[in-house]
């Protein structure tokens, strides 16, 4: 292997020699009358030469012919650009084979958990044999997941997900969530909608949805939008895979029992008028839910919903149920990017959350406090901090795309004004900016960068290790010889010793 890739450098680096002589051999002087029709240096036997095709350029795009005073200075920088285009596919293939030898999606801090891991393996692995024959590949936006690749998908082989029947086949007990009412903002919401099925799956209870409720006005606009098709086909589809039941009216409900909990009312103390709403409380209460099933059976159910959810992600066709409105294009901040390259670019996504100011700072020390990564850093997103992470995968000579929620500028202008990150930064143009074309981008990256005290960035962290992705940043701090190391592997967003309520 190591005599394959010192051949592999070797030959691309002469290439690079190649390139650079074979534009200057036959350039002697740049005074010299220059024919058209001159084939010295035919790189194929037909192919006109670097310089030929050099001068070409310059007469057709800018006017510009040899003798001319700008001449020399535009040829060495297309030159200099033609050089940098041939290192880049070497610099390509060198960063993918880095990532994928540099995964640690089960990385933990505690033998406990390895334990636990090697042990959920042997007893669970040959019981999920028949599994892998019904997963099928997975591509978004036409950049391929792991899904259905039993090498990277470790995390199914951990737990059984070939479930045969719904939660709650045999009662009539009803988690219900309805209204409009809710704790939070989207990251929370996708939240509760995850922690509403876990409930009804550890408690054997249908989950029951209203449907003008909040629910669809979350989940639609992304991912399930409704087609052409009769609106009772969709629903019909909707349940069946997802294992809950859609209601259209009150009167609907009168078989059902449906649950309640003795101290709802607590959790709305200090939220006013909203506080009283049950709907509310509801939402809440699906929000602080911890469920206690192992955490590798937890880890393979929650990635299971993703996963469908992910099959039929939004492509700006459909409807959402509630207001009919059009649905967008999930993969409209890839498209806007990266455009006709959006399928196979190689890059990274920062997702720069300030979680509205010191209370942010007092969420991220909690989070330092459970999962021992740094408590200001994902913060701060300091250049630094990005370029620890980014080097030592090769990841500095291709795009950075930064998501935010825009509350903190001071981000931004460090990291355009860092040499080595600033000519890579993108941002999202504006009229591409929206929740689930950010959520595509940072979820379909190569590396991302994200802050663990952030609903968000564990929505986008779960979607990834549920597509079997791994590279995904956000517990980190300093190790003794004062370098930046990862604390928690990826599974820890599911981990309720460290994330609680948000697991």
């Amino acid at each position: 292997m190591m005599h394959r890739r010192a051949a592999q450098k070797a030959a691309a680096a002469v290439a690079v020699v190649f390139l650079v002589i074979n534009a200057f051999v036959s350039f002697n002087s740049y005074d010299v009358d220059y024919d058209p029709t001159e084939i010295s240096r035919r790189l194929d036997g037909t192919q006109r030469t670097i310089r030929a095709r050099i001068i070409d350029s310059l007469r057709e795009r800018r006017g510009v012919e040899p003798g001319d005073p700008d001449f020399q200075r535009l040829f060495l920088a297309r030159l200099e650009d033609l050089q940098a285009q041939s290192e880049l596919p070497t610099a390509r293939r060198t960063a993918q084979r880095t990532l994928d030898n540099t995964k640690q999606i089960w990385m933990r801090s505690d033998q406990e958990r390895e334990n636990e891991l090697v042990e959920a393996h042997k007893s669970n692995v040959m019981n999920n044999e028949g599994v892998w024959h019904n997963v099928e590949p997975l591509s978004v936006c036409g950049r391929p997941t792991n899904v259905g690749s039993r090498a990277d998908l470790a995390l199914l082989e951990h737990a059984r997900v070939d479930d045969k029947t719904c939660p709650g086949a045999n009662s009539n007990k009803l988690l219900l969530l309805q209204g409009q009412q809710t704790y939070g903002q989207t990251g929370n919401n996708l939240i509760e909608i995850q922690h509403a099925l876990q409930y009804a799956r550890d408690h054997d209870v249908t989950l029951g949805i209203m449907n003008d409720s909040w629910p669809f006005r979350v989940l639609l606009p992304m991912f399930m939008a409704i087609q052409d098709e009769d609106k009772t086909e969709w629903q019909n589809k909707f349940e069946k895979e997802f294992c809950v039941k859609i209601f259209n009216n009150e009167s609907e409900l009168t078989e059902w029992d449906i649950v309640q909990w003795d101290n709802l009312a607590t959790l709305g103390e200090g939220r006013g008028l909203k506080g009283t709403d049950p709907d509310y409380l509801t939402s809440k209460k699906m929000f602080v839910y911890v469920s206690q099933a192992p955490l590798l059976e937890y880890i393979a159910h929650q990635s299971k919903i993703l996963q469908k959810l992910y099959r039929k992600y939004n492509t700006g066709e459909g409807t959402t149920s509630r207001t009919w409105e059009s649905v967008r294009n999930m993969c409209s901040g890839l498209d806007a990017i990266f455009g006709e390259d959006s399928n196979k670019v190689v890059y990274s996504v920062l997702h720069s959350r300030s979680l509205e100011g010191q209370s942010g700072v007092k969420l991220m020390q909690r989070m330092s406090q459970s999962s021992g990564c740094h408590p200001t850093a994902a913060l701060d997103m300091e250049p630094e901090y990005i370029k620890a992470i980014l080097r030592p995968l090769g990841m500095l000579k291709f795009p950075i795309v930064v998501i935010t929620d825009g509350q903190n500028f001071d981000v931004i202008r460090r990291l355009v004004n860092d040499e080595e990150i600033g000519p890579q930064l993108r941002l999202v143009p504006g009229n591409a900016t929206w929740l689930g074309g950010d959520v595509t981008l940072a979820v379909m990256s190569n590396v991302f960068i994200g802050n663990p005290a952030s609903s968000f960035s564990g929505f986008i962290t779960k979607s990834r290790l549920a597509l079997g992705f791994g590279h995904s940043y956000n517990f980190r701090a300093k190790n003794e010889d004062g370098e930046w190391v990862n604390i928690c592997g990826d599974t820890c967003v599911f981990d309720r010793k460290i994330m609680g309520s948000m697991s």
